[in-house]
């Protein structure tokens, strides 16, 4: 019987390293948007500013803040369930489909396969938080936009990394969901739970208050400060400093390399 192989793979045999890194990219990507992901983003934006705008109309004062700030809420939950979604379904497919394998027999190493498709997600990240600027800019400054936008952008590419790493290390579609669910809200609430654990009174003055604050704090250290990120005050007050905007975008764009490094290492390890 032939062997029925993917565009993707096809294309990377016999190639150098850098066509087989692009036609990787650029299948991805292809994926990306032939697939519902640009429809959804799409719907989600702008139900995320129809609810904002009902909710507003609502409000006694300061309407437009309380907008923006839902807006910029909204935009934000939906699309992060919405690409880790994408992501772990996108790798389960193609795992299921043993396109990947093939890929690997046409002489493409591991390593390139794995940046090739974290390149190829990221890029509709970036697509699709550039085109919402102008929708943001509508309910709030356009410095405020950009800074929301690009924190956005940093926001995602950690949570896409993360949806990666676990869909090839598990090879489980809910395990995947549920620790890439479990690792951005803990991400996200981790400020909320280190005042809860230093400062609340339903937890009396002892070991057991200094052992949670001691291990919520190494938790801190260890989990990107996704609380610190995409704050409803830079869309309905002042936009951050660049200074700080560029400090958050720089602590993503480390983690999300750590987690593609941790991704390769166990798939090099993994006997296919």
């Amino acid at each position: 019987m032939p062997t029925i192989r993917s565009p993707e793979a096809t294309a990377t045999c016999g190639t150098g390293r850098r066509q087989q890194l692009a036609a990787i990219v650029r299948f991805t990507l292809l994926e990306a948007v032939r697939s519902p992901l640009p429809w959804l983003l799409a719907a989600a934006t702008v139900g995320a500013l129809a609810a904002a705008g009902f909710a507003a109309s609502l409000a006694l004062t300061e309407g437009a803040r309380f907008q923006a700030a839902l807006f910029g809420s909204g935009v934000r939950i939906a699309w992060v369930f919405i690409f880790a979604v994408y992501v772990i379904g996108s790798i389960a497919r193609e795992m299921n489909e043993r396109g990947f394998e093939v890929a690997l027999a046409l002489e493409v190493d591991r390593s390139t396969w794995v940046l090739g498709k974290l390149a190829g997600l990221l890029l509709p990240v970036f697509l699709a938080t550039l085109l919402s600027w102008p929708l943001l800019a509508l309910v709030a400054t356009p410095a405020g936009a950009a800074a929301w936008c690009v924190s956005l952008a940093a926001e995602l590419t950690v949570v896409v990394a993360a949806a990666l790493f676990f869909s090839l290390n598990l090879g489980s579609v809910p395990a995947a969901a549920v620790l890439t669910a479990g690792f951005y809200l803990l991400a996200r609430t981790m400020d909320s739970l280190l005042l809860i654990a230093s400062a609340s009174p339903l937890l009396s003055p002892g070991a057991w208050r200094d052992f949670a604050e001691l291990a919520l704090s190494a938790a801190a250290w260890l989990l990107p400060a996704f609380g610190r990120l995409g704050q409803g005050s830079w869309l309905a007050d002042q936009p951050p400093e660049a200074i700080t905007l560029a400090a958050a975008a720089l602590q993503c764009l480390v983690y999300a390399s750590l987690l593609c490094s941790a991704a390769l290492v166990d798939f090099h390890r993994r006997d296919l």
